[in-house]
């Protein structure tokens, strides 16, 4: 098959989890299929130039100030993408993730009757597909107060040859869940009409199996993943400290991830303020030899997040270096990893809870081991390999079912 997979990022140029995943794919698929990656412009020059990736879509951040640019940046993807489409003539397109793209792209294959397969591996954009967007959201009816009078500018805008989508009219496609979580919490809007599903869990590296245990003397916990509040940075500080003065226990956490200046000084203040300070360190991103390290040393990894965890990526990866793990339970992450058996999940923004686990996980090396063990066996069936033979068989089947359609 050719395929276009579209991604608002795609490696080294990654923020996340979802980005690397799609990465996987993309490397399993172009073994036996002919695959481009259409993705954005942002960093493009530190990127390697690969023949394969087209890194030219506009990039859009958060920011108010970027709201200016969205007419600009909509017609532009769209124009490019209507050019993508004609030189490669792709039997099927795969939606990754656009949230940071204008949306008018994935708009613009769903009207051009390219089958088309979204993968829904995050809430953020599973929830904003489309009515989330700064310019094809616009285009739905019913548009009120200040929402009313940007529609009235994106419509005009959109009388642009360039543009001209109609999102209001459905259109069919396939959708690839990450978690049957996520596929239940979402609804997606009247204009993707869904002719086929399927909840494919993301895949993992295995070469974290292979790490050995050297876990050090000080009782040490890992936190893995960007450091913010969403993800439960706060939480993991107070329930350090919660294990130190309720429990006895005097452990230090380590948090690997990227962290703004302003949150990794409000990391550094609540540690200083709950008098933890020395015992918790930020260590920034970590490549795959350092936090290779990190878990091999570890006695537990903690993902506390206190928001929503599409799948729970972390907890598996924990899994597979036979590190016990101590997690939320929110998100698809009891899918993960299930509770009890294989990790000890507490309620999301629980402090006490969270400390109670860690406490237990310490303290209970009989108990501890047994989970890990079942754990490092469950963590198997979450391989790269997998997801890719899965997600293959998944578009193979979209394409001939939205060819029909």
């Amino acid at each position: 098959m050719r395929l276009l997979v579209i991604s608002d990022l795609y490696p080294p140029i990654a923020f996340g989890g979802y980005e690397r995943t799609c990465a996987d794919l993309v490397d399993g698929l172009r073994e036996r299929h002919d695959v481009t990656v259409l993705t954005s412009a942002l960093r493009r020059d530190a990127a390697p130039a690969l023949p394969w990736v087209r890194r030219e879509l506009p990039y859009l951040g958060p920011e108010r100030r970027e709201l200016l640019r969205v007419p600009k940046a909509a017609a532009q993807a769209a124009r490019i993408t209507r050019r993508v489409l004609s030189q490669l003539g792709p039997d099927l397109v795969y939606v990754s993730n656009c949230l940071t793209v204008p949306q008018a792209a994935p708009w613009t294959v769903a009207e051009s009757g390219v089958p088309i397969v979204y993968r829904l591996s995050e809430l953020w954009f599973a929830s904003a597909l489309y009515r989330g967007d700064r310019f094809v959201g616009h285009l739905f009816p019913r548009q009120r107060g200040a929402r009313r009078a940007w529609s009235w500018l994106v419509r005009a805008v959109n009388l642009h040859p360039a543009l001209r989508l109609d999102p209001t009219r459905p259109a069919p496609a396939a959708v690839s869940w990450c978690s049957d979580e996520l596929r239940a919490r979402v609804t997606l809007p009247a204009s993707v009409r869904p002719v086929l599903e399927r909840t494919i869990h993301s895949g993992t590296s295995t070469e974290f199996a292979t790490l050995t245990r050297r876990p050090s003397a000080e009782p040490t916990i890992a936190y893995v993943g960007r450091v913010t509040t969403a993800k439960g940075a706060e939480l993991a500080v107070r329930a350090l400290e919660a294990l130190r003065s309720e429990h006895g226990v005097a452990a230090r956490l380590v948090l690997a991830g990227s962290s703004r200046p302003a949150m990794a000084r409000r990391i550094e203040r609540l540690a200083a303020e709950l008098h933890v300070g020395p015992s918790v360190e930020l260590v920034g991103p970590l490549e795959t030899g350092p936090l290779g390290r990190l878990l091999e040393r570890a006695h537990a990894v903690v993902v506390p997040t206190v928001t929503h965890e599409a799948f729970g990526r972390v907890c598996v990866e924990a899994a597979l270096a036979r590190v016990p793990v101590v997690a939320a339970r929110v998100g698809g992450i009891p899918e993960a990893l299930h509770d009890g058996r294989h990790a000890l999940l507490f309620p999301p923004g629980d402090v006490r809870a969270c400390a109670d686990a860690l406490a237990a996980t310490l303290e209970d090396s009989v108990g501890t081991e047994a989970r890990v063990l079942r754990a490092f066996e469950h963590a198997q069936q979450f391989s790269v390999g997998r997801f890719v033979e899965s997600s293959e068989a998944f578009l193979q089947e979209s394409a001939e079912v939205l060819g029909r359609s």
